[in-house]
């Protein structure tokens, strides 16, 4: 028989699934707009409108696909978007800092930019889906 704490751990592989999936749309987004825009403003500064962009997408399809089933602790789709994009900078920050750290301990390998890249994405994504799960979306049986 299945329990209830069994049906949580799927859930939480289901969410973290989709959460990985809007990570994937978002990093394609952030990667296509940054390198569109980085001719005109630069590389660091086309990382400010695509990073924008790419967690407005990860918003949309988390409040959609990976906690659909949930309800937002705020009162105005604004307030929740405005949150979202506020926390998200701790992924950001936590990705970053994987990724220099792993460029200092690994950067002679062969492909060291795209496996540091990878642990930084991944080590943002975890920090994000527990911020969104625990300060933005919150199931309403809890």
């Amino acid at each position: 028989m299945i329990s209830v704490s069994d049906i949580m751990e799927r859930l939480s592989a289901r969410q973290l699934l989709f959460f990985g999936i809007a990570g994937v749309v978002g990093y394609g987004i952030d990667a296509s707009i940054t390198t569109l825009l980085h001719p005109y403003l630069g590389v660091y500064a086309a990382r400010i409108p695509a990073f924008i962009a790419a967690a407005t997408a990860t918003w949309f399809i988390n409040r959609s696909l990976t906690f659909g089933k949930h309800t937002s602790r705020h009162t105005s789709l604004f307030r929740e978007y405005t949150h979202y994009l506020l926390l998200m900078v701790a992924g950001l920050v936590v990705n970053y800092g994987a990724y220099v750290v792993s460029i200092m301990l690994v950067g002679n390998i062969p492909h060291a930019v795209l496996i540091c890249v990878a642990i930084g994405s991944l080590a943002g994504m975890l920090v994000n889906f527990v911020v969104s799960k625990k300060f933005i979306f919150t199931n309403s049986s809890e």
